[in-house]
């Protein structure tokens, strides 16, 4: 007997819970840019929508009644506009992810002798931030301070360099779902499913171009799994791949008009290659090393 999925979506916008209304959902996240949704819905009422305003947090969740559903993000609308769509109204919101907006913030520290990641989680809970962060192995020698003189994101991007200069590895940072990530480019930070044709892969491809700084990078299109996230290690098994992979970014595309319900990402194998766990259901910056 075929087993029937039932897809979940859900938005809340400010006060307004927009569940059983027609949407079309999309949550992508660029390999630099920051994570950003756009939703559209329709024939909203005049109370609902006089209740949203720009500035206002959006929750997201998506996934399967019978397995996993997931907060795939928390973003604060930058826009929000009405529109004629033939003799409906469509009404849209756009914005990021709140976490990348914390990294815009300003504030104030100072640590002595203290490695760069073990800065960054003490700047990640000064900014609401939970830290996902990689031991760099090596101190900042002497004293080290963030001011408001610049954003968060700026004092980030200067970390990166002292921890690339100490392993002579890229590094990256990121800031998605609540987390601060703060790790070199190759490693995974949490495990996703196999991406498999007997479970939710539709289409896997090399993409790669000779003048790429990987030897493979696989493109993939798979039934929505609110697990996958830039950083996710997802173990790829199929004819013509097989082994463990580094999500570089995704997009989530969530439709009650088309029916939608998908993934896709583009993803880089991961150095010394491990399965991941897998259930059985179906813009940070980077640093390479630099001499100062």
């Amino acid at each position: 007997m075929t087993r029937v999925w039932t897809q979940v979506r859900s938005v809340e916008a400010g006060e307004v819970d927009l569940s059983g209304l027609d949407f079309d959902i999309k949550v992508r996240k660029p390999k630099e840019d920051p994570l950003e949704f756009d939703v559209q819905t329709w024939n909203l009422s005049r109370d609902s929508w006089s209740r949203i305003d720009e500035g206002d947090l959006v929750r997201i969740r998506l996934g399967w009644d019978e397995a996993d559903v997931a907060t795939v993000c928390l973003g604060k609308i930058e826009t929000a506009k009405p529109s004629r769509d033939g003799r409906d109204k469509k009404y849209r919101l756009k914005g990021i992810d709140e976490s990348e907006a914390a990294t815009k913030t300003r504030m104030s520290g100072r640590w002595r002798n203290r490695c760069p990641d073990e800065i960054v989680s003490a700047i990640a809970g000064e900014i609401g931030l939970t830290p996902i962060v990689e031991d760099v192995g090596d101190e900042v020698d002497g004293a080290y301070s963030v001011t408001r003189e610049q954003q968060v994101r700026a004092w980030l991007d200067e970390l990166l360099d002292y921890a690339a200069d100490m392993t002579g590895t890229a590094w990256e940072w990121f800031a998605s779902r609540g987390r601060l990530h703060f790790v070199p480019q190759t490693q995974e930070t949490v495990d996703a499913p196999t991406l498999s044709y007997e479970n939710t892969l539709i289409s896997i491809q090399d993409t790669s171009e000779p003048d790429d700084d990987v030897d493979e990078k696989l493109e993939f299109e798979a039934m929505l799994e609110p697990a996958i996230e830039k950083g996710a290690a997802v173990y790829v098994n199929t004819e013509d791949f097989e082994g463990a992979y580094r999500v570089d970014q995704y997009e989530f595309q969530s439709s009650t008009e088309s029916g939608d319900h998908l993934v896709r990402g583009k993803c880089t194998p991961i150095e010394a290659a491990r399965p991941a766990n897998q259930p059985t259901y179906g813009g940070g910056r980077a640093r390479t090393g630099v001499t100062r």
